[in-house]
């Protein structure tokens, strides 16, 4: 399954403009190209980069032209250089530990509003929606990047981290900086060289270091819980609550008896922990609800065996859960 990165659209929309930016520039320099008699130099490519990855928690560091060649009015250069996270492993865990806490909080809750938008429970509706855009805040505000290449390299190196944070130890190898090749073509003018459009850029090697990745604690309510109306109980005038309402924090087995790769993915995860209880108190309803037990208790396990137990990512996890609970329904 193809790994999805939570990315708010608003900050993906103002390093689109920052791009955009960035070509108009190139553009003018190329329509502004002066008689080439010398050659860009790492001076040249590093100002250059030093725009393409305009990010105050990065750094762009051991800029180096390797190659080079003339092109007519152009010069052809390869060139290689590093951007690191400021602060170092404990920095950049905190990073992606709490972006990857954010990813796994997003898919419940727009599992919720959709719930909420199909009930027309317009208070759930609202604390969804509010939930939903206080992530965004957040990521923001932990991720101030204003262009698409920043944001491509921490991209990379949190699917780095990914693999070490879904092992569920507590101090591991974090990726703390991205080693690049690029190549473009710079063109000069008044100001000096510049590139006549955005470089390609490839990853040599992501660097880690030691550190420990900090836990993030499962929401006091479940998501999906958010503003539940009660249900009158067939047969009585008592109201209980719905599947959702009654759902614990945790997961609905035992983590000290986790045994399974996706047993161990779910303890280590409030957002996974969340959906399993959610899930499990939802098969537990219509358990109780069904003329056919037998059969419901059959497709559960089939369900958890070939679907939940066959994934190897939170992302996976999380779709499965969401699809069996919307077939519970």
């Amino acid at each position: 399954m193809t790994t999805t990165y939570f990315y708010p659209v608003a900050v993906l929309r103002r390093a689109e403009r920052k791009y955009l930016g960035l070509q108009i520039a190139v553009l003018a320099t190329t329509l502004a190209l002066a008689g080439c008699s010398s050659q860009p130099e790492t001076a040249d490519i590093q100002k250059d980069l030093a725009e393409a990855y305009a990010c105050p928690i990065l750094d762009l560091s051991d800029v180096k032209k390797v190659d080079g060649a003339a092109n007519g009015k152009f010069y052809d250069v390869a060139f290689t250089h590093t951007m690191s996270i400021k602060g170092g492993a404990d920095t950049a865990a905190k990073l992606f530990a709490e972006w990857s806490h954010l990813a796994g909080q997003q898919l419940p809750a727009k599992m919720a509003l959709e719930q909420a938008q199909a009930t027309g429970n317009v208070a759930a509706i609202t604390q969804a929606e509010q939930r939903l855009n206080a992530m965004d805040a957040r990521l923001v505000q932990i991720m101030p990047c204003e262009t698409l290449e920043a944001v491509t390299r921490l991209q990379i190196m949190r699917a780095k981290a990914d693999e070490t944070i879904k092992t569920g130890q507590d101090t591991t190898s974090v990726p703390i900086s991205v080693k690049v090749r690029g190549q473009g073509r710079m063109a000069k003018a008044e100001s000096g060289w510049h590139f006549a459009g955005m470089p390609a850029f490839s990853t040599a090697e992501i660097v880690t270091a030691p550190a420990t990745y900090p836990r993030f604690a499962a929401p006091s309510t479940p998501i999906a819980a958010a503003d539940t109306v009660p249900t009158e109980a067939a047969g009585s005038g008592s109201v209980t609550p719905s599947a959702e309402a009654i759902a614990p924090a945790g997961p609905s087995f035992d983590c000290t008896k986790a045994s399974t790769v996706v047993e161990k993915m779910i303890c280590t995860s409030p957002a996974l922990a969340a959906a399993d209880a959610q899930t499990v108190a939802a098969y537990k309803a219509k358990l109780s609800a069904s003329s056919d037990p037998e059969g419901i208790k059959q497709h559960q396990a089939t369900w958890r065996r070939t679907v939940r137990d066959a994934c190897t990512t939170p992302e996976c996890v999380t779709t499965a859960y969401q699809q069996r609970l919307m077939e519970l329904k």
